[in-house]
């Protein structure tokens, strides 16, 4: 797995192998695009080192995660082999990660096929603070956090840095088509035709569930215009339960006229000045009555009266929804709607909507789109529902 070797002053050399380095990262790769929970902490450390003014810390992180799933003896902080614990951090990113990210299109915020050799990081030993003065700010904030990040890999090995990879590249995936919006041409389809497309859109790749939230968001969006919120829902220091809220002006006065003027004027609240009506959940993997009783106590201890639960997996088994409700009103004071089914989801969406219908058929794809940006859907996701839109419409008009 490694060779290690002396060298002056009692240093100790590590090496990381190639081969298995790429083994690793493409482990990682299949956790990240499947459906499992990965690390919480390791989501919110990747997204605010990505969020950050220098690309380079991206990359960084990323050879530094990779390293450790590798060879859990290598410094994380390191930069050469030249420190105690040492590896080739560039030799890591040039030959193995840059390479497997241009291969699997994952976005790592620089193009260079060596990152690591942009300031503050060319031809230094390691990773410290002082690669940045503190005059330079927010560069030197940014370099601190990403220590932290790096002190905190250092403590991984086995599993859990594979696990912290996969996060990594998750975020990476997620983050790095964030601002795509594909803009549709207007038409309509007929509602069962719509909604039979959606059904078919979701379970042709569930990208972990992400386009399941986002068919949730859209269905939402039709029924509460500028009312909904999901920008937020990947990141796990969130404190509403479910993956979309419906949130409306804590401020005194109707609150639902107010929160129509203000979508109407295109006047976002911030998050300080909104309070949650109703929260919902959408799997779309088979999920117990346990699981959704559970989801209606995190929503009455977070004081929010109203829930929906959207469990859209096609085999999912009977579920008792009459009893479910029951118990939720019951032993919680909560109004609990279950829907099993996308397309009774879509249809009861238009028909509450405040909107006509055709307004609801033409704007429905569209808004989609949108949330499948919002949920960081894969880059081809936005298109391959365009396509099935256009077949469909071709299809519709030859009849």
């Amino acid at each position: 797995m490694r060779s290690d070797m002396a060298q002056g002053g009692g240093k100790k050399v590590l090496s990381v192998h190639a081969g298995q380095a790429r083994e690793r990262f493409l482990e990682a790769l299949a956790l990240a695009r499947g459906d499992e929970e990965l690390p919480a902490e390791w989501i919110v450390r990747t997204r605010k080192v990505g969020q950050g003014s220098s690309a380079t810390n991206t990359p960084l992180l990323g050879t530094a995660l990779l390293a450790k799933a590798t060879n859990k003896d290598v410094n994380a902080l390191a930069l050469q082999t030249k420190v105690h614990r040492g590896y080739s951090a560039r030799g890591v990113a040039k030959n193995v990660l840059v390479p497997m990210c241009v291969e699997h299109e994952i976005d790592l915020r620089t193009t260079g096929a060596e990152p690591l050799n942009n300031q503050p990081f060319f031809a230094k030993l390691q990773v410290f603070k002082e690669l940045i003065p503190e005059s330079k700010q927010p560069a030197r904030t940014e370099l601190e956090y990403l220590i932290g990040c790096l002190e905190a890999a250092d403590y991984l090995e086995g599993e859990s840095a594979v696990h912290a990879l996969a996060a990594f590249l998750r975020v990476r995936i997620e983050d790095g088509n964030k601002a795509t919006v594909l803009e549709l041409e207007a038409g309509a389809l007929t509602l069962p035709v719509l909604s039979a497309l959606a059904k078919l859109f979701i379970n042709v790749n569930r990208e972990g569930g992400r386009r399941g939230q986002a068919l949730v968001a859209a269905c939402l969006d039709l029924v509460h215009p500028g009312m909904v919120y999901a920008d937020a829902i990947n990141d796990p220091s969130r404190k509403v339960p479910g993956d979309v809220a419906i949130e409306v002006p804590s401020s005194a006065g109707d609150p639902v006229q107010e929160s129509l003027l203000a979508a109407e004027l295109a006047e976002p609240l911030s998050a300080a000045d909104r309070v949650v009506v109703l929260s919902a959940e959408a799997k779309q993997k088979a999920v117990t009555q346990s699981e959704i009783l559970q989801f209606v106590e995190r929503l009455a201890a977070a004081g929010i009266g109203k829930g929906l639960y959207v469990a859209v997996e096609p085999n999912q088994h009977d579920l008792g929804v009459d009893k479910l409700t029951q118990k939720a009103q019951e032993r919680n004071g909560v109004l609990l709607e279950v829907v099993t089914d996308p397309e009774r989801l879509l249809a009861n969406a238009v028909q509450w909507s405040p909107l006509p219908l055709e307004q609801c058929l033409k704007s429905f794809p569209q808004l989609l789109v949108q949330r499948l940006r919002d949920f960081h859907c894969g880059k081809d996701s936005q298109q391959e529902w365009a396509d099935m839109l256009t077949a469909a419409t071709v299809q519709q008009d030859a009849t």
